[in-house]
């Protein structure tokens, strides 16, 4: 039986960990004869805050001290010490180095040049311990046997800012962390029905989702938005809030499958996305989405299961919102959504995880 890690900071194999991703990536290896265990490289707790006020003292930055050398070394050393012998590992990021001679892939859902560029954490780096933390990265990629990235974005930022070999990247997507069914085609008169769904209310652009609304629904009264997750008391004509639904709660989890079932549009244009598991999600119910143009999106969001649109930008977030209230458009690119959802499944994520490690289960894999 193959034997794989999965090696992260936290514990690879718990649901809230990298948003549930190397719990789905595990099940996808599952899938394939793998045995698989999890490698959390979180040092212990007294070490960590030890080695993180230090670092902070000396950078003045308790974002920096996270990503200085002494914090890369000490995850490197805890997985070493806690790594046991496998065929392969599976690394999240690049947080951290694995010991010499180990087979692996790297798993990337964006870069550290991309988070500084957009992402508002990674955008407070100091220079100096930018440089110094790209530099352990740059390592890291090289010595692994190839580079796995969810977006044709993310892969771009590999072979294009850290100069790795085009045939040493490949783009292995990722899957869902829920899966809502289809509700049925709508009806042809259908009454636009859509869903927003996001945590960072601000980032994911919650705000300019409603704005856009409010517009729309002075040419279509009947039309209806859905928002879950963490936004401010709504008080708009056609707009109910459901909250947080919690997918580990049978019944949240359940009353989130009618939301994506009821849906005719999904509608997230987040100020930047890497991947968006959430559209795969409404993707399986045969939901077309509205997603943001920044990110890597795209790799879901193909051409004719949705549309992109610049974050920010309420204009085109209103023609795309007009486009999709059309039933037979929304009918038409919901179908084709379904369609490139099967193309995400976490076996398939697995398949070409084990291609990539050149171990058995991934023949006949192909990378997206």
């Amino acid at each position: 039986m193959t034997r794989i890690a999965l090696a992260a900071t936290g514990d690879p194999l718990a649901a809230d960990t990298w948003s549930g991703i190397p719990l789905g990536a595990a099940r996808g290896l599952r899938e394939h004869g793998a045995s698989v265990s999890g490698v959390d490289a979180t040092p212990p707790r007294g070490v960590r805050e030890a080695v993180l006020g230090v670092s902070a003292l000396r950078t003045r930055s308790r974002v920096d001290a996270w990503y200085t050398p002494e914090g890369f070394r000490l995850r490197s050393l805890v997985v070493r010490r806690r790594l046991a012998a496998v065929d392969g590992v599976v690394l999240m990021g690049a947080e951290f180095g694995l010991p010499a001679g180990t087979r692996y892939v790297t798993l990337s859902d964006l870069t550290l040049v991309q988070a500084r560029a957009t992402h508002p954490v990674f955008s407070r780096l100091s220079a100096g311990v930018f440089d110094a933390f790209d530099r352990r990265q740059r390592d890291v990629y090289a010595r692994a046997v190839a580079c796995c990235t969810a977006s044709h974005w993310t892969a771009a930022s590999l072979v294009e800012d850290y100069g790795l070999p085009a045939e040493k990247v490949h783009v292995v997507g990722l899957g869902p962390n829920h899966e809502p069914r289809p509700a049925g085609s709508p009806a042809a008169d259908a009454s636009p029905r859509f869903l927003f769904v996001g945590r960072e209310w601000e980032r994911k652009r919650g705000p300019l989702v409603l704005s856009a609304f409010a517009r729309l629904r002075e040419e279509a009264p009947e039309a209806r938005l859905d928002v879950v997750g963490g936004h401010p008391p709504l008080d708009a004509p056609g707009v109910a809030g459901h909250g947080p639904l919690r997918l580990d709660r049978p019944d949240e989890a359940a009353r989130a499958s009618a939301l994506f079932g009821e849906a005719t549009c999904f509608v997230m244009p987040s100020e930047v996305e890497p991947f968006g598991l959430v559209y795969i999600e409404a993707a399986l119910a045969g939901v077309p989405s509205i997603a943001t143009s920044v990110g890597g999106t795209g790799t879901i969001v193909a051409e004719g299961t949705g549309l992109l649109v610049p974050p920010g930008d309420e204009a085109a977030l209103l023609a795309a919102m007009r486009t999709l209230a059309d039933p037979a458009v929304a009918r038409r690119m919901g179908e084709a959504a379904r369609q490139r959802a099967r193309l995400f499944a976490w076996e398939r994520v697995g398949a070409r995880l084990l291609r990539a490690l050149g171990l058995p289960g991934g023949v006949g894999a192909e990378y997206l």
